[in-house]
């Protein structure tokens, strides 16, 4: 809903033309107006349904500002840039950020928190910066040409500007089919289109473009406190976290699992809502159908009781089960292929994803809140090596504790030739990607030199990979993108940065209980009395698209049609007809947890790759 974007011009061309395009389309990506300010070189705008919250201005000496978003810390700015009372109560959050901005140069965007992007030029250096939060909850792309340079929260606005051809990223492609995209940072399906990552900044002076990352998170100190004292400190942060993000008014949504992170945002949003006479709004998915033959004992495949009972816990709360019963599975990967204007994870999703945010809408809701973040962070589940032995032979059992412990005390090059024989057995077994495609771009071997430098960390970074830059630079284009389609500003208290360094600082042995081996101590520990223990203790993994194989029975002639459409267009050199073919033969016929994988790894998957591939350049 909110976000900046711009345009320079490198050879002193006027822009004209270009700044139209940007502006038309980045206001119909946010359903909401835009601001401008520049001149004939250089402009900044910035788009949001509320002016409060985004502004675009000029400054004596020609200097230009954009910023849009959410700044959680506004006090301590005002406080380090030594505001006086009248500025403080007239100033808007663009300008205490001009100010940190001009104060301390391109080292502001380490103290700025919230939900944010920002834009500014200075006309003494000729120097264009831009930057985005610490967690990537906003989405920001750029493309940059010999002539301009151009940055949008839309990627279509860029696109339309045809300042370079709209080249497919082959590799970004094949990662994705093969479920490997952890690593794709800056680009996009669009060789010239890229995204802005995470606690980064982009510098464009004359022909010289820089993108520098300010924010590390991966260095996070190690905290060391008794283990009780870690609950409060965690409370404390998490609280505020929920806080900072519920609106002063209007209604909220939020999507609700069974699991421990939406459910702790639940519960602490809507104790808060409590106080100022609101109500929470909270969708769970719902099947259609019987889950049970596709699921296996680690897994649940209808979370609407766990929801419930957070729900009826916490109090507060108008819960709606979204059953998605008249979308089509097809239907709804062809519409965020329309939104995001490339493939995503989640194609087995994207019908449940589409119909939470139309109820939410629909009832009027302008903000939704997530807790998608949750995993890496405040819900780790703890290495269970870092906990005594007796504890992880407990856990493990003697065979499984022996062969683990064996594997870790292995040299690196032993670890590292063991995943990587794995590796090379496996394949791309169970995926929908052509082999010839995948031969052609080197992935394997491009996925070996990764497994590689990935066991060559040390073992407290492995969680990190889950909260770079690279990973969550798509996740949170993906859900920024996907919200502003339906008029909702996406939340997500659990991405908040304050609370992500503190759960890293968090020691690993932390995580998990001392008692019974139970991973996720902390986050369990803290919402004793807040979550129902049938939630709060649960160890088993929700699905939300548990019955995707009957709803695909169901739409039969829309799968047909779309594998029709894949074999006839060039989307067959990049994704396998015969995989999905055979993996769409099972599905039909077997009520088997393997037709869940298939569908989700293989056909709904390489359904929505091969349709991208068919329309690039198009609509679809």
């Amino acid at each position: 809903m909110n976000g900046v974007f711009g345009a320079i011009s490198r050879d002193g061309s006027p822009l004209g033309g270009v700044l139209d395009i940007l502006r038309a389309e980045t206001e119909v990506w946010s359903n909401a107006s835009g601001t401008v300010v520049g001149n004939t070189s250089v402009s900044l705008g910035s788009v949001s349904e509320h002016p409060s919250k985004s502004s675009v201005f000029e400054q004596d000496g020609g200097l230009f500002f954009s910023f849009a978003g959410r700044i959680d810390n506004r006090k301590d700015l005002e406080h380090s840039l030594h505001l006086d009372a009248s500025e403080r109560q007239s100033f808007s959050d663009a300008e205490v950020c001009c100010c940190a901005w001009r104060r301390w140069g391109d080292a502001c965007c380490e103290r700025i928190y919230g939900d944010w992007s920002l834009a500014g030029w200075d006309p003494k250096l000729r120097r264009l910066f831009v930057a985005r939060d610490h967690s990537g909850v906003t989405v920001l792309y750029f493309c940059s040409a010999p002539r301009f340079l151009a940055f949008s929260p839309s990627r279509r606005a860029l696109l339309n500007l045809n300042l370079v051809p709209a080249e497919m990223d082959e590799l970004y492609l094949a990662q994705l089919l093969v479920g490997w995209t952890g690593y794709h940072g800056h680009r996009t399906a669009h060789k010239s289109i890229r995204r802005l990552p995470p606690s980064h900044c982009l510098s464009v002076c004359g022909e010289r473009l820089e993108v520098h990352q300010y924010w590390h998170l991966a260095d996070t100190p190690e905290l060391v406190l008794p283990r009780h004292e870690y609950t409060a400190a965690f409370l404390e942060r998490f609280d505020r976290a929920v806080y900072d993000r519920l609106p002063a008014e209007g209604t909220v949504a939020l999507t609700l699992s069974g699991g421990l992170d939406s459910g702790s945002v639940a519960a602490t949003a809507a104790q808060q809502l409590r106080r100022e006479g609101r109500r929470l709004l909270a969708f769970t998915s719902s099947p259609v159908f019987d889950t049970a033959p596709y699921i296996n004992p680690k897994f649940f495949g209808n979370e609407l009781p766990l929801a419930k009972a957070v729900a009826e816990s916490a109090g507060n709360i108008d819960h709606f089960a979204v059953d998605a019963a008249d979308m089509c599975p097809v239907g709804a990967i062809r519409r965020v292929l329309q939104i995001s204007m490339e493939p995503r994870n989640g194609a087995a999703n994207a019908y449940w994803g589409i119909a939470y945010r139309q109820m939410a809408a629909e009832r009027g809701c302008k903000v939704l809140l997530t807790g998608a973040a949750g995993n890496q962070g405040m819900s780790w589940s703890g290495r269970i090596a870092a906990q005594p032995i007796q504890v992880q032979i407990a856990r493990l059992g003697w065979i499984r504790w022996i062969r683990h412990t064996a594997r870790r005390q292995m040299p690196l090059w032993a670890q590292s030739a063991w995943a990587c024989r794995r590796a090379r057995n496996r394949g791309w077994d169970g995926t929908a990607i052509n082999r010839d495609f995948a031969a052609r771009v080197g992935l394997m071997d491009l996925y070996l030199e990764s497994l590689q430098r990935g066991i060559s960390q040390p073992e407290r970074l492995g969680r990190w990979y889950g909260h770079g830059p690279a990973s969550s630079s798509i996740l949170g284009a993906a859900q920024a993108e996907m919200g502003a389609a339906f008029g909702l500003e996406i939340r997500d208290p659990t991405a908040d940065a304050r609370l992500l360094q503190f759960c890293f600082s968090v020691p690993d042995r932390i995580f998990i209980d001392p008692v019974s081996g139970q991973g996720r101590w902390l986050i369990r520990e803290a919402m004793r009395g807040r979550l129902p223990d049938s939630v709060r203790l649960n160890q088993t993994v929700g699905l939300q698209a548990a019955d995707l194989v009957p709803r695909l029975r169901r739409s039969c002639a829309a799968v047909e049609d779309a594998l029709a459409e894949i074999q006839k267009g060039p989307g067959r050199e990049y994704v396998s007809m015969p995989a999905m073919r055979e993996a769409w033969q099972r599905i039909r016929k077997e009520d088997t947890p393997e037709a869940l994988i298939l569908a989700i790894t293989v056909l709904t998957k390489g359904i929505m790759a091969g349709v991208f591939v068919n329309g690039l350049g198009t609509e679809w």
